[in-house]
């Protein structure tokens, strides 16, 4: 059984909450109702969300999350509902995060396959940018997150592998530049293609997201509800995985195990 919630529904709904029209392509009332709820719940009828941080782990599936529902502890305890949700096809890195950020499918988007062009259609990004907002991406220089948003009139930390993003991401909020921070990171994705989905040190990596989620948030939320900004906090992964015939992980297919995911969602309270 495949999810209902999809992807494309992401972007409209952070619109939503920071009370800007969604990207220009997407549909702006395909949001997700009980974020919708939570947000209207935390921030009350006259106020919106003004802070964001976006953590963007790569590849970490629905099933994962079922079977070893601890390693999410410090997910779960930093946000206030996960949400089942269905990526879309080719369920591949640059495809998903594309669809994520600017609400519609691969078809209007055009990245259709496993290549990294940088968009030309309206993003969350530009929204953002275009209604006074600062955001940022953080992300490993290569990957999908570091390439097919360039162009836009925003900040890109990007360093020179995925271990180094969580250090960026600690020192940006440290100076806190930003309204809405996207932090990718892609760790498990690269270690279980090689060593596959359930070996020790790929399930390891899942702990490593954990942590460094749960240490984000608690840095963001601190800092902003000291200054009295009303914050979103958002687990976003890209698509799930597989192992193929020989034991290595792998992913891209309409198979559930790819293509359903789970997303969780908070605020600063």
């Amino acid at each position: 059984m495949l999810n209902s919630y999809i992807n494309t529904s992401v972007a409209p709904t952070i619109s939503r909450a920071f009370g800007i029209e969604a990207p220009k392509l997407s549909v702006p009332d395909e949001i997700l109702k009980p974020v919708e709820n939570m947000i209207s719940d935390y921030c009350g009828a006259n106020r919106k969300i003004e802070k964001a941080l976006i953590y963007n782990p790569d590849a970490v599936a629905l099933w994962l999350y079922q079977k070893y529902t601890d390693k999410f502890a410090k997910v779960i305890n930093n946000t206030r509902m996960a949400l089942p949700m269905r990526t879309v096809m080719p369920s591949v890195t640059p495809v998903c995060f594309a669809t994520i950020y600017t609400g519609v499918m691969p078809s209007v988007h055009g990245i259709q396959r496993y290549e990294k062009p940088v968009l030309k259609v309206d993003t969350l990004f530009d929204r953002l940018i275009e209604n006074g907002k600062k955001p940022v991406i953080i992300a490993p220089k290569e990957c999908s997150m570091s390439k097919i948003f360039k162009e836009r009139e925003m900040d890109y930390i990007i360093t020179n592998d995925s271990d180094l993003c969580f250090d960026a991401a600690l020192e940006a909020l440290n100076d806190d530049r930003y309204d809405f921070y996207a932090i990718y990171e892609g760790n498990y994705d690269s270690v279980m293609h090689g060593e596959g989905v359930e070996a020790e040190i790929s399930l390891k990596q899942i702990d490593i997201n954990a942590d460094h989620f749960d240490r984000l948030v608690k840095k963001a939320r601190s800092k902003w509800n000291k200054e009295g900004y009303k914050s979103l906090f958002a687990w976003i992964t890209d698509h799930g995985c597989h192992n193929d015939e020989i034991g290595r992980g792998t992913h891209g297919s309409d198979l559930e195990e790819d293509l359903n995911i789970v997303h969780f969602w908070g605020t600063g309270d």
